[in-house]
């Protein structure tokens, strides 16, 4: 099968996924995760990309991001991918890929669907039961939107979301109101309906993704081929 046609345009959202190499662990202790971190700030700043919501899993990364520059987005996750590679086996005394091949990218339509992708990527960690809450799992943006935490982690490293703003006046309104809308998706049926169109390459309207089809006629975003199963860590 052939692979998918990559859409790579300036000022356009993306949801971005890159998954361990055969679904391996990337991360295995705090420290990974922190260098991790480490190298975001350091090619977010040398791309000026605005990134809005990320979490780290133990064995895949979820962003959503958003290129300035045209073909930065596969010039960034090359470069992450290659820098954390070096680190990942030098300290683990191992050999070879540590992530798969290629990423997966979906266009995201701004408004509502965009605060709406930024939750799903958050509660990743609820739903694959690493937490119970997803202000538990540290190694997300979600503490950031839902109680304005701020560390050394996370500065100069989140762009505030446009959509959240709209959310309250106060950023105690926009806090309350983000809690609140994390209660309304976390059913499971939600979260499906969400994973099911960042698969197909495009969340959005309907009117969103006909445009998105037309315009770039002939590429599809999003990869094809068996239904996937159930994974952990998902």
């Amino acid at each position: 099968m052939g692979r998918a046609l990559r859409i790579i345009v300036p000022n356009l959202p993306f949801h971005v996924l890159n998954r361990g190499n055969n679904r391996q662990l990337v991360f295995k202790d705090s420290e990974d995760f922190k260098y991790y971190l480490g190298l975001l700030i350091k090619y977010k700043k040398e791309f000026g990309f605005k990134l809005y919501h990320f979490i780290l899993m133990p064995n895949h990364a979820h962003f959503l991001l958003e290129p300035t520059a045209e073909g930065s987005l596969p010039k960034f996750m090359q470069k992450i991918t290659l820098a954390h590679t070096r680190y990942f086996n030098k300290k683990y005394q191992s050999i070879g890929h540590v992530w798969q091949g290629r990423y997966k990218s979906s266009l995201i339509d701004k408004e509502d669907y965009f605060i709406w992708c930024g939750l799903y990527i958050e509660l990743n960690s609820v739903r694959a039961r690493l937490a119970v809450l997803p202000e538990d799992w540290r190694w997300s943006s979600y503490n950031f939107y839902a109680f304005g935490k701020i560390d050394s982690l996370t500065e100069n490293l989140i762009d505030v979301d446009p959509y959240y703003l709209k959310l309250g006046s106060t950023s105690q309104e926009r806090q309350n109101r983000y809690r609140e809308v994390v209660k309304e998706i976390i059913k499971e049926d939600s979260l499906k309906r969400i994973r099911k169109n960042l698969d197909g390459g495009v969340f959005g309207s309907d009117d969103f993704a006909k445009k998105i089809k037309e315009k770039f006629e002939g590429a599809f975003l999003g990869l094809r081929g068996r239904p996937r199963k159930e994974e952990k860590w998902t």
